[in-house]
């Protein structure tokens, strides 16, 4: 009972800790969907979706025990939750430094964008996720760039064809 004490106790604290950032994001997700209908800042930058697209259906899809379509979704969800584990462990339940972080976090990274660069040539720019978003601030913005990225999809949709 005393070690679950000590244990709630790291978490309530990690908590309190984070609730300016957890309020600051909130803020941010809900000013980036009401201006860009968007949460990722390089998708409505650019139109094009980064590695994490795709996380919070995932998520939504793993809690209500749907593990294929989450996995279908962005299988980064399962190495995220999987150092989340890793690191919740040494600071939860052992009570110490993470050990490894570094490399974990190196892990967690690498794998995130092997899977993205996966995606991104499976599926871009027409399957959900990796769909190119044609209403961004770099069409708006930058003279040309809506013409080259139209020209970049038609040829990598015409590659798919081949």
């Amino acid at each position: 009972m005393r070690q679950i004490r000590k244990i709630v106790s790291r978490i309530v604290g990690d908590l309190k800790g984070i609730a300016l950032a957890f309020a600051l994001f909130l803020l941010y997700y809900l000013m980036m969907n009401a201006v860009f209908h968007a949460f990722c800042p390089l998708l409505a930058a650019t139109g094009i979706p980064c590695a994490g697209c795709g996380l919070t259906r995932a998520v939504i899809f793993l809690s209500r025990g749907e593990i294929g379509r989450a996995f279908s979704i962005n299988p980064s969800l399962f190495l995220i939750l999987f150092f989340l584990l890793y690191c919740g462990y040494f600071r939860y339940i052992k009570g110490e430094k993470v050990k490894g972080f570094s490399v974990a976090l190196g892990v967690l990274v690498t794998g995130m964008l092997m899977v993205y660069g996966y995606r991104m040539y499976l599926y871009f720019p027409d399957k959900a996720p990796c769909v190119y978003k044609y209403d961004n601030l770099a069409s708006r913005w930058i003279p040309g760039y809506r013409q080259w990225m139209l020209e970049l999809l038609r040829t990598i949709r015409s590659w798919r064809m081949a």
